[in-house]
């Protein structure tokens, strides 16, 4: 129960992928609901970002080399380094572990994650606002670079704007509230109550990709996923997040950023976002098992890597 109760997030998720592919057709109402999806991102986005203080950023605005550093790994080494890989997890899973590679770090694990192990949270938080505030502009051009023809032009071109309109846009505005000093408060002490939402909100669209997911497979009599796809895309993920991770806090070193400076890229760097991978996967209609898995690897993982440096 103890194992539950803290893995919860984990468990719920694997669930609502499970029902929501094999209940697909009774669920496709649900999906064809368009305005759905992107009114749950939009909240969720504003919940996430909310609680976040963006404001503590003077020093790092000062030594910006190390979220700088954080960023290049984060949208440009992880995307080269699955690209020439994605193809051996199958024609199913690819597009979906590129739109995994593009996607931005996330709103609030890094940090967490970095605080956790003792380092310097506001390079991660810097690496957020890049990332997370280019990502309409980022993860389309990886996603045509690396798909060609495979996506259609006009569904990119729609992306871009759905991004900037229902992810930064939300970030943005949620920044504005804090503005007041009252809502600020009232965001930072309901922190706690904020992210659970907005996490709720994250099952909510794992959900719905996973009924388009099973409505898509169910169509398509081509459509291949076995249990060997599945090993050898969580392998190259897991492989490439550990990778950029201890090659962040190397190439950090290497640069004379400080320990805690190193930690921060170290997790900033290599994490990515599930939300907007999610959203961008269902949105163009790819498989979103990779960036879940993506997702939950990096989790687990990163907490070992958190209490492993915190106590060295």
């Amino acid at each position: 129960m103890k194992l539950v109760r803290q893995q919860w997030f984990l468990f719920s998720l694997l669930m609502l992928m499970a029902t929501g592919f094999w209940f697909a057709l009774r669920f496709e109402f649900l999906s064809n609901i368009e305005w759905l999806k992107w009114f749950i991102v939009t909240v969720t986005m504003f919940l996430m970002a909310w609680p976040l203080e963006f404001g503590r950023l003077k020093r790092t605005l000062a030594r910006p080399l190390a979220p700088l550093l954080a960023c290049v790994l984060n949208l440009v080494l992880i995307p080269l380094l699955i690209w020439p890989l994605a193809f051996l997890a199958g024609a199913e899973l690819a597009p979906g572990m590129v739109v995994a590679a593009a996607t931005p770090t996330t709103l609030a694990s890094a940090a967490v994650m970095t605080r956790r192990a003792g380092g310097d949270d506001s390079v991660a938080i810097m690496a957020t606002i890049i990332t997370n505030a280019s990502c309409f502009l980022v993860m389309p051009f990886w996603i045509f670079v690396q798909t060609g023809n495979e996506v259609e032009s006009s569904k990119l071109v729609g992306t871009v704007y759905k991004l900037l309109l229902f992810v930064v846009l939300p970030i943005g505005t949620a920044q504005l509230f804090r503005l007041h000093r009252r809502s600020a408060n009232w965001a930072t002490y309901r922190k706690p109550s904020l992210s659970l939402m907005a996490l709720i909100g994250i099952l909510a669209m794992v959900f719905l990709g996973a009924v388009k997911m099973g409505l898509r497979l169910d169509a398509r009599s081509d459509a291949s996923l076995s249990l060997f796809n599945l090993l050898i895309a969580a392998v190259i993920l897991l492989g490439v997040h550990v990778t950029v991770f201890w090659f962040g806090i190397f190439a950090a070193n290497r640069l004379g950023r400080t320990r805690d400076e190193q930690i921060a890229v170290g997790f900033s760097g290599s994490q990515k976002t599930l939300m907007i991978g999610l959203s961008t996967a269902v949105n163009l209609g790819m498989n979103i098992i990779p960036i879940v898995m993506y997702h939950a690897l990096q989790l687990i993982v990163d907490s070992i890597f958190a209490e492993k440096i915190r106590d060295e």
